[in-house]
């Protein structure tokens, strides 16, 4: 990632210090969170072998897949506000460790209720890891870099997706039978083991605030930390007082609507990729499934980069998630109507999942850019609640459609009306904000950020 220098003083400090936040901090929590996602979406992989272990049904591995997010939700809350009392360092740190722990179990679960409740546990360890990195990026970048910033790092989503499934492919095939253990049970196990162990390097490398940043020089520092201060002033105006008053806020509420609709539309793909894949090309080897799983996400991975490399302040926010949310309505239309084909319907999923994916972290632009203070950590972790309720939901939802219905079809058919209501629900949300904005900026003088 390459920052150009200005030619003025100011503008090359400014280059200077994105560039070195950058590199210290992007990496890591991309590395944190593409553990995590793995840790999460493995599930995915192991239907088959805990069908043939516990013998479960699509509902059933539905409600397992979803169950996750249930505990997720109902501590997310708590968590971020926990973060933002004793610190991203000491709280990430245990975020980490508990969940690596939590998934590590999941591989010696015995049954289904194990399976079940190891799950929700995995929800309530994760529980404000990624809204306590949302928060944690408004600590260090300004607005006219967050939310490419906030893009990039959340390509560890689709290079989670793919390369999670090459390696957990890879997992299956060859650890099958190491120790006496099935093979989905070594994905959890490894997986776990890598968070606990990436917990403990987040505790040493990680800093809560610039302020404390001595690998910035005193110039970088000074800027960074006025700079940021500048702008929190500035949305503390017009942004919700308190941690509890985001729960009141209108466009809070909003918010969070208009990301449940985007989860329950992107989720199933997460969790039921795998099971489709091998629906529509049978006899392919576990390692085999992982490499063609690994192309949608791939694909994916390479849209929401680029079109993190071009977001900036000016853009139109909600633009860029209205049109992928289209695109993927229109592809999944597709793919309901060429099941039978299966290139084709590939073709399609893929074209799906290139424009679902990345919906999410052009969202995350619009909150970061209208909340501060506590009520940023509440606020953020309180949307991100909502989304996880979908992530509950949609997967359960999928499965028992399937379990109903005996095909893919109309459970696909259901992710077309949900994102083509957050699309709508999206662009009404820009036409009255900008009509209150513009109110606003009439009434006061000042100009109308483009987040409003």
């Amino acid at each position: 990632m390459t920052f150009p220098s200005p030619p003025s003083a100011t503008s090359a400090v400014a280059a200077r210090t994105h560039r070195k936040v950058f590199w210290r901090l992007i990496p890591l929590l991309a590395l944190c969170y593409f553990i995590g996602y793995i840790d999460r979406a493995n599930i995915s992989f192991a239907r088959a072998g805990l069908t043939e272990s516990f013998g479960m049904s699509a509902a059933a591995f539905g409600f397992a897949a979803g169950i996750f997010f249930l505990g997720y939700a109902l501590f997310e809350v708590p968590s971020n506000l926990a973060l933002n009392k004793y610190g991203a360092r000491k709280w990430i740190t245990r975020i980490m460790i508990s969940w690596g722990v939590m998934t590590v179990a999941i591989g010696f679960v015995t049954g289904p209720t194990g399976l079940y409740i190891f799950r929700f546990l995995l929800g309530v360890a994760e529980a404000g890891f990624f809204p306590g990195i949302i928060l944690y990026l408004s600590l260090w970048f300004p607005n006219a870099i967050r939310a490419r910033m906030t893009g990039i790092f959340m390509l560890s989503i689709p290079i989670a997706s793919a390369f999670g499934s090459i390696i957990n492919g890879q997992i299956l095939q060859w650890f099958d039978g190491t120790l006496g253990l099935e093979g989905w049970r070594w994905m959890f196990l490894l997986g776990g083991i890598a968070a606990v162990i990436l917990g403990f390097v987040v505790y040493f490398v990680l800093i809560d605030s610039p302020e404390k940043a001595r690998w910035l020089d005193a110039e970088e520092r000074d800027w960074l930390v006025t700079t940021l201060a500048a702008e929190r002033a500035e949305r503390a105006e017009r942004a919700p007082s308190g941690a509890w008053a985001v729960f009141r806020d209108k466009r809070v509420l909003l918010l969070a609507l208009i990301y449940f609709l985007i989860q329950f539309g992107g989720y199933p793909l997460i969790f039921w990729m795998p099971s489709i894949i091998a629906d529509l090309g049978s006899g392919l080897s576990p390692m085999q499934l992982g490499l063609v799983a690994a192309v949608p996400y791939t694909l994916a991975g390479i849209v929401v980069f680029a079109m993190a490399r071009r977001f900036s302040r000016r853009d139109d926010q909600v633009a860029h998630i209205v049109v992928p949310l289209v695109v993927a309505v229109l592809a999944f239309a597709v793919t309901m109507a060429v099941l039978g084909h299966p290139l084709i319907a590939f073709a399609a999923i893929t074209i799906a999942t290139m424009a679902s994916m990345p919906a999410t972290p052009m969202f995350w632009s619009l909150p970061t850019f209208y909340l501060s203070g506590v009520a940023a950590a509440s606020g953020i972790a309180l949307i991100n609640s909502v989304g996880s309720i979908a992530g509950f939901l949609s997967p359960y939802a999928f499965g028992w459609i399937k379990d109903l219905s005996g095909s893919d079809t109309i459970s696909i058919g259901v992710l077309v009306p949900v994102n083509l209501a957050a699309a709508l629900v999206l662009i009404g949300f820009r036409i009255h904000h900008r009509r209150r904005a513009a109110s606003a900026a009439e009434g006061s003088g000042r100009i109308a950020s483009p987040a409003d």
